[in-house]
């Protein structure tokens, strides 16, 4: 096998483990809107920006949930919307995606 076909090989492994990785993490969320972006406070985060971005513009989220077998987290955030609460993937320190979920009386955490 030469280094260019070990190389293209290695690559589609690493891209398919993410692919995987991400989808694992997604069945995790709740119900809830998929949303391409998220205003906190002043500013504004959106899918593809870092999480040190992210707590810099949104700061603590209120739960940090990590995944040992998986590449990923998801940060949970109650902003000033009473009646609804956000929760945001992240792969490899990269935000996969925003979910607008609706508090709800079993939803521990927009209490």
């Amino acid at each position: 096998m030469s280094i260019t076909t070990f190389t293209k090989t290695l690559t589609m492994f690493i891209l398919a483990f993410f692919i995987v990785a991400a989808d694992n993490i997604m069945r995790t969320l709740p119900d809830g809107t998929d949303v391409s972006s998220l205003q906190c406070s002043v500013d504004i985060v959106s899918i593809g920006d870092l999480s040190r971005d992210v707590l810099e513009k949104c700061g603590e989220p209120i739960k940090k949930t990590q995944f040992i077998d998986q590449p990923g987290s998801v940060w949970v955030y109650h902003l000033d919307q009473v009646d609804h609460v956000f929760y945001l993937a992240f792969v490899d320190g990269k935000l996969e995606r925003i979910l607008d979920v609706d508090c709800l009386d079993d939803n521990p955490n927009c209490k």
